[in-house]
């Protein structure tokens, strides 16, 4: 039977034009009630067939039924649900018919336009929808006062209901997480929905496309995108729903069922009232319960109603969480079955968080808008201690966390989760740090912007208006004020914040013990996987942040305790270093105590090294976007203190430097092998994150500064020390470089601590005329065979960098250093007269390759001030990588090291910066010898049949792909991390040769399955986009015809391809190659040229309509394809008819559908007639004109495509 019905299904939905509705309702009608009066006789799975085959023979015939077939039929569902037998029919039936409505990926081939899905879902949400919702709430509400009225039977007795599969709570959590179609007006089509008209059967999706999903409860699971609620952040989300549902989803009685429901099923143990996996589903509504959001919703004829919708929902919320939350806390986050609670729990306080946030209310009261937590705080008593709860339960969370690591139970989590953080209470913490963070932010902000404009704080007499005399109704004494309300938020946010930063240190303490202590025993495979994470500044990004966000909002507290656990941590070091050491010079050291003091050791070092990333964090930004100063917080309390003693700010950073020299003082005794390089690599980290920032700093830049910090940091002629800090940290940067020079991490770490200082020019002015810096620079050139050689290429940069603010001798002394350090190496090797032979030594190659690496670190520390002296390196070394690509063959690395050399010099030499324009030519005349020379390399081994898609080989590709794309941007005048844009320069063609040849280049040396691969594609597509825009008439002229067969071949590829850049790159390029055409045309080209052109714009323009029409399609595309589309039509209008004509003839069978589809194209043409964009392209003039803006052709466009899709896409 089961078998038959999927027959009957595929049947009905295959045959419903011969078949016909009414015999296709008959059947449906029959089905039902087969399965209504057999429901405790056939077996679950057939029952599911069953009411699955009536759901989509209900969705297929609900375009032919009237609105009151309709209701009969949801009426009859309603009433089965409301009967619930069990197993109940009512209930099965609604969940699938549901997942058919939606259109999502449950949803089944009906071989339908869009237009028909949409038509349905509308009807059924805004009409039926409501009412089995409401059937399943009275259901639930049944089942709870059962549960409630009768006893409870103990587990072991027999007296359990029967199994049901699908309960009315199935119905209530497919609701809840429903997606709402938009108004007419605004209505999409989905990008992925359905397939092309006419596609075949093996590219069609279905949601029920197993059998498996027959049968499978999996209902908190997408097919396609996994868990419904916490697998994706797109999702974690309510839906915004309409007015109509404000009196089901506010009511008090509505969301207080819900939270009873949960208790009540996690009580049912024996499944009386509710069947297995409840209290689940009760868990996912209350999720989506939790963070009801949207104006349609909390809609009320005034603001002040509506922000009273606003008032009472978020007291039902908070009051019942706040029993959850109590709930959780008391809970063991070591059992088994805490998880789920506590995760969602997490859940729905971040959606209550984040959805009364997002949303400002309406009220205005004494002339001001009310901010979104002054309304809650005024309006809703128990704001404070749901707040206070929130900070004690993400305390709890920690506290949990540290008492499974001081028992048994963390051995366990080792195991199954690696170590703590990926356990859930972390995964817990992670997302509750999340939402503080947003309401600590949230006051911040608005606290800046009240500061900043102070007119902010009036509001306009229309906003007065609206208010209507504010929210003094519904608040305790009348009136409120922003400012004294969030004042009252941030002081009780700080002491929350004290238990919070206390936990979280107490925690890694701890962590720290597990580490240290479980070291030993823990596997390789564990070891080698720990190596080969990121740092913990990286790994820890997100809770470090949050610490130091936390730290600021009481910076004394905060730094009193980092001062005084570093401290304690640092005096033990120094006692148990100094203890090892007596030992030592004693004589009595014995060998059956170094392991006990190396533990002891291990662990102070990794408290400290946690202790330094939380300081480095409270006190600085990253940095990343913007310029960094030191946080305001921090200066505020620096200059409250009463001496420079007292300040721990000052004092915590001392006690880094001060810690450094004492680890480097260390290396150089006996106690070296019980020094840590990981913690030496954490202090210079913070010297990297606070040193630009605290150093010597502008006091210009702020209203107010602490004058401890000017007399600890400030410059001398203000009575600061910066300087003599700058030259302590050169002193201890040569001591790590002399006594750690084969720890790689801790080396590149040093490196980047003066690269940073170079960023702050009043630093790295005092670095160059520090007496310390040249014998710096002298120590690295000699040295640099010590020094492992991934660290050279880093070191040329770094002191190139800090050279460039040398007086002009010493920086032309110190940048000939540099120069030599960065080809002595690869002149001595060619100057050897046995180099063709001993080319391919492994020494010989060694050499070059670090040679060339640093070549490449020079170029990348390339600026105004030392622009010159680089060029005259690339100039001089130009003759050498010609030269060794002509000995060295494609599989080789060197000539892969030279074309990264090549790209880093069009990348971070400017150009324009040469003294005329023969140096500009010579600059593009070398590029090309260059690419000549790689070109002759790679045709020595011919084109491979096959694609290398090794990483090496891509990696190539890439790198030949961005050194011609950076060369034209350099050429235009953008720097290389700009866009490229329109631009009014007047283009020479004498510099597109070498851009043209390397075009050339690229499609006579990569295979064109390479070119497929997406990173080497998006660069492709990017650079092809820039060379038409800029040089089309080189393109002409230089291209040979078998080049542009290629390019033409891979327009046509990148006109429907699934990667967006590669579209809308490929889009860019066909429209500014269009509308050259179109406004200069070809002139003298060659007929062949035109003749491939002119084919490859009718392939282009087929599969563009097509792709536009048929195929899965990203909406913010719609404006380059447009224009694209538009343009080549332009170019060739009696194809683009051809395309209609065809359109036309096979889209639909149906008459009715023809006649809209060739209203929709008449539609379209005569807007495109009218179009300003259009006649301003014709009208061009410009040699290089500008493609059509897609912008004012997006309107029409949408409106045609959403129209022709609707028609065409079916699913």
């Amino acid at each position: 039977m089961f078998f038959a019905l999927r027959g009957i299904k595929d049947a009905v939905v295959s045959g419903y034009a011969v078949l016909g509705a009414d015999s296709a309702l008959a059947l449906r009608d029959e089905l039902f009630q087969l399965a209504v009066e057999n429901c405790r006789i056939y077996a679950p799975f057939v029952l599911e067939s069953l009411c699955w085959t009536v759901a989509v023979i209900t969705k297929r015939s609900w375009g032919d039924l009237s609105e009151e077939r309709q209701a009969v039929f949801v009426q009859v569902l309603c009433d089965d649900i409301l009967r619930h037998t069990t197993p109940c029919i009512g209930i099965i039936t609604a969940k699938y018919l549901l997942d058919e409505v939606s259109g999502g990926s449950k949803c089944s081939d009906l071989h339908v336009p869009w237009e028909f899905h949409y038509a349905c879902k509308v009807s059924f949400e805004r009409s039926y929808m409501p009412r089995l919702f409401e059937a399943s709430l009275k259901v639930i509400h049944r089942q709870l006062q059962r549960s409630l009225d009768e006893p409870q039977v103990k587990p072991g007795s027999s007296q359990t209901i029967t199994y049901e599969r699908k309960s009315a709570l199935h119905i209530a959590e497919k609701v809840l997480g429903w997606t709402f179609t938009l108004p007419d007006a605004d209505k999409v089509i989905d990008a992925s929905f359905g397939q092309a008209k006419g596609g075949s059967l093996s590219n069609r999706t279905s949601g029920k496309c197993s059998v498996s999903y027959d049968i499978d409860d999996s209902d908190d699971f997408d097919t396609q995108n996994g868990p419904s609620i916490f697998n994706d952040e797109t999702q974690n989300r309510t839906p915004l729903f309409p007015h109509p549902w404000q009196s089901l989803l506010l009511n008090r009685e509505v969301l207080s069922m819900f939270f009873s429901v949960y208790d009540a099923a996690v009580n049912d143990q024996m499944h009386m009232f509710f069947s297995p996996g409840s209290s689940h589903l009760a868990l996912q509504c209350l999720i989506q319960l939790s963070g009801i959001r949207g104006k349609d919703i909390f809609s009320a004829p005034t603001s002040r109603e509506s922000d009273s919708l606003r008032i009472e929902y978020a007291q039902m919320i908070m009051k019942s969480q706040l029993r959850l939350i109590r709930q959780v806390c008391a809970a063991d986050m070591s059992s088994e079955g805490s998880e789920g609670i506590v995760m969602a729990t997490t859940q729905m306080i971040r959606r209550f968080i984040e959805a009364q946030l997002d949303e400002r209310p309406l009220t205005v009261t004494n002339g001001q808008r009310l901010h979104s937590l002054t309304l809650l705080a005024a309006g809703v008593p128990e704001t404070f201690e749901y707040f206070n709860e929130v900070g004690k339960y993400i305390s709890m969370l920690l506290r949990a966390a540290s008492g499974i690591l001081e028992s048994d139970v963390i051995q366990h989590i080792d195991e199954d989760f690696g170590d703590m953080d990926n356990y859930f209470v972390m995964q817990a913490f992670d997302e509750l740090a999340s939402a503080w963070s947003l309401v600590i932010n949230e006051i911040r902000e608005w606290s800046y912007m009240e500061d900043a404009n102070p007119a902010r704080r009036q509001s306009t007499d229309q906003e007065s208006a609206l208010s209507k005399g504010g929210i003094s109704g519904i608040l305790v004494d009348g009136s409120v004020d922003n400012q004294s309300v969030l004042s009252s938020f941030m002081q009780f946010l700080t002491t929350a914040a004290h238990l919070i930063r206390s936990d979280y240190i107490q925690l890694r303490m701890l962590m720290c013990e597990d580490s240290v202590h479980n070291n030993d025993s823990r596997s390789d495979v564990s070891a080698i996987d720990q190596g080969l994470l990121a740092k913990d500044f990286v790994v820890y990004e997100d809770q470090l942040q949050f610490f130091a966000l936390l730290s600021r909002l009481d910076v004394r507290t905060s730094m009193d305790r980092l001062h005084e656990s570093l401290c304690s941590r640092c005096n033990a070091l120094q006692n148990e270093f100094g203890r090892l050491e007596n030992e030592i010079k004693s004589g009595s050291f014995a060998e059956s105590g170094s392991n006990c003091s190396q533990k002891a050791i291990d662990l102070l070092h990794e408290q400290i090294h946690w202790i330094v990333l939380l300081i480095g964090h409270a006190l600085a930004d990253s940095g990343i976007s913007e310029r960094v100063l030191i946080p305001q917080p921090i200066i505020d309390y620096s200059a409250s203190c009463q001496n420079i003693e007292q300040d721990m700010v000052v004092q915590n950073i001392m006690a880094i430097f001060k810690l450094l020299q004492f680890e480097l003082d260390s290396s150089s005794s006996e106690l070296a092998a019980y020094v840590s390089p990981l913690l030496i690599e954490t202090m210079y980290w913070a010297l990297g994150r606070i040193g630009p920032i605290y150093l010597l700093f502008d006091c210009s830049d702020y209203r107010t500064m602490s004058s401890f910090f000017v007399s600890a940091f400030g410059d001398s002629k203000a009575g600061g020390n910066g300087q003599a800090i700058v030259q302590g940290i050169l002193e201890l940067v040569r001591r790590t470089f002399d006594q750690w020079s084969s720890e790689e991490d801790l080396l590149h770490m040093c490196i980047s601590v003066l690269r940073d200082l170079s960023q702050c020019s009043s630093i790295a002015q005092e670095i160059t005329q520090s007496p310390l810096f040249t014998p710096l620079v002298h120590y690295l050139s000699n040295n640099i065979s010590r020094i492992p050689e991934s660290t050279h290429s880093s070191i040329v940069e770094a002191l190139a960098l800090l050279a460039c603010y040398s007086h002009s001798v010493d920086h032309s002394r110190n940048f000939s250093e540099i120069k030599t350090l960065t080809t002595h190496g690869i002149n001595n090797v060619l100057a050897n007269e046995n180099f063709d032979t001993q080319c391919h030594d492994h020494r010989v190659v060694s050499t070059l390759l670090d040679g060339l690496e640093m070549m490449d670190g020079l170029l990348s520390a390339a600026n105004f001030r030392n622009m010159d002296m680089i060029f005259e390196v690339v100039f001089d070394m130009q003759a050498t990588l010609v030269r060794l690509l002509s000995v060295y063959s494609s599989g080789d690395e060197v000539p892969r090291k030279i074309l990264q050399v090549l790209e880093s010099s069009v990348r971070y030499l400017d150009i324009s910066s040469l003294a005329d324009n023969d140096y500009m030519l010579l600059f593009s005349h070398n590029v090309r010898e260059i690419l000549q020379q790689y070109h002759v390399l790679k045709q020595k081994n011919g084109v491979p049949l096959h694609s290398n898609t090794s990483v090496d080989s891509l990696s190539e590709t890439t790198t030949l792909i961005s050194a011609i794309s950076y060369l034209i941007r350099n050429e235009m005048g953008f720097a290389a991390n700009e866009a490229s844009q329109s631009t009014n320069k007047e283009v020479s063609d004498s510099y597109g040769e070498a851009e043209v040849f390397g075009i050339y280049c690229i499609h006579t040396t990569i295979p064109q399955e390479q070119l497929q691969a997406p990173n080497v594609l998006r660069g492709y597509m990017q650079l092809l986009s820039e060379m038409i825009q800029y040089r089309t008439p080189s393109l002409l002229r230089w291209l040979p015809l078998a080049a542009w067969h290629s390019v033409v071949a891979m327009l046509v590829k990148g006109a429907d391809n699934e990667i967006y850049d590669v579209c809308r790159r490929t889009y860019e390029a066909i429209s500014k190659l269009g509308a050259y055409l179109k406004v200069v045309g070809l002139g003298d080209a060659p007929e062949e040229l035109r003749q491939v052109l002119s084919d490859g714009i009718r392939q282009i323009l087929s599969k563009l309509l097509e792709a536009l029409l048929y195929s899965p399609f990203d909406a913010e595309l719609v404006e380059p394809a447009g224009a694209a589309l538009v343009t080549l039509g332009l170019l060739d209008p009696g194809h683009l008819q051809v395309c209609f004509r065809d359109l036309l003839s096979s889209a639909h069978p149906s008459a009715a559908f023809a006649e809209r589809l060739s209203a929709a194209l008449a539609k379209f043409n005569a807007e495109l007639e009218n179009s300003e964009s259009v006649r301003c392209l014709l009208a061009s003039t410009d040699p290089i004109p500008d493609s059509i803006d897609g912008m004012a052709l997006r309107q029409p466009l949408f409106e045609f495509l959403v129209n022709a899709r609707a028609i065409l896409r079916i699913k």
